[in-house]
């Protein structure tokens, strides 16, 4: 909201809060009534008092009529006053004196010891029947501190006001329900250590040594014992395997065939195959034998 439209709207709202109450001003002091069903109440606000009253300290009595028919009247006071009710009129000689005139019902009128002028001074008046508290009639004695009278006697009926309802106030909303805790995470369950199974038998083994499985394939049949040789029988040696020095190659003072280890001749078995050097050899002899033979044959 706008400081403007606040600016425009506080007339209307002090307007409101007073329309249930009454309100009389003069020389400073403001006296405001209002009322719920047979309860009036009284408020005067004097710390500020001018004009006549200006030389006041206290107040010794008060008196309201023009509240219609009641049967009976009680009071209490925020400022401890512990005044006596009179059917008699309020004047300036306070609740003893005479009313003018044709007396007045429905009229009350406190008084006692006085009490020190303030603010906030409130006076509560309990009435049992059908009492009209809508615009009653207000009269207060004025005095200083020798108990004489001072200023005039206010004698004035307040402006008419509404019924004051309370209101009660509204319940203050429950508080919330405070959040559950959340659970705790279980903890993990270790997995079960499977037990021990029991161990596989063996196959059985077969005469011929290889193990009987049937048809299954997991079942390996042990491959054949390589014979050892026999110490006693000549080692064979495979040419191809084995090189064999070129002819010719020299042959160190060491025994080594070209500077290398000497390699001794290996047997030839009957199923080796000879080395084209060799075939050589043997055709060249079988040459030379046939033509030395036929050197030999005498001619005819």
């Amino acid at each position: 909201m706008t400081r403007t439209l606040r600016t425009a709207l506080l007339p209307l709202l002090l307007a409101a809060a007073n329309a249930s109450a009454g309100v009389i001003t003069m020389d400073g002091v403001v006296f405001t009534t209002s009322y719920t069903g047979n309860i009036l109440k009284l408020e005067i606000d004097a710390a500020r008092r001018t004009g006549g009253w200006a030389a006041a300290t206290a107040i010794d009595a008060l008196g309201i009529k023009t509240v219609g028919s009641f049967d009976s009247v009680s009071m209490t006071s925020s400022t401890g006053a512990a005044w006596t009710l009179s059917s008699a009129e309020l004047n300036a000689g306070g609740c003893g004196g005479k009313a003018k005139g044709k007396a007045e019902a429905g009229r009350i009128c406190y008084t006692g010891g006085a009490v020190n002028l303030a603010d906030n001074m409130i006076f509560t008046f309990t009435f049992d029947g059908s009492p009209t508290l809508g615009a009653p009639h207000l009269k207060v004695h004025f005095v200083n501190d020798g108990g004489a009278k001072i200023g005039s006697l206010l004698s004035m009926d307040f402006p008419w006001q509404a019924q004051t309802v309370a209101t009660p106030a509204p319940a203050p909303a429950p508080a919330p329900a405070p959040a559950p805790a959340p659970a705790p995470a279980p903890a993990p369950t270790p997995a079960p250590v499977p037990a021990p199974g029991p161990a596989p038998e063996p196959a059985p083994v077969a005469d011929n040594g290889s193990q009987q499985g049937g048809s299954d394939s997991g079942a390996t049949t042990p491959s054949p014992a390589t014979p050892e040789p026999d110490p006693a029988l000549p080692v064979t040696v495979d040419p191809i395997l084995v090189p064999q020095p070129a002819l010719g190659t020299p042959v160190g003072d060491d025994g080594q065939v070209g500077g290398g280890p000497v390699i001794p001749p290996a047997d030839s078995a009957s199923g080796d195959v000879p080395e084209p050097q060799t075939l050589a050899i043997l055709g060249a002899g079988l040459a030379g034998i046939c033509v030395a033979r036929r050197r030999r044959r005498p001619l005819a």
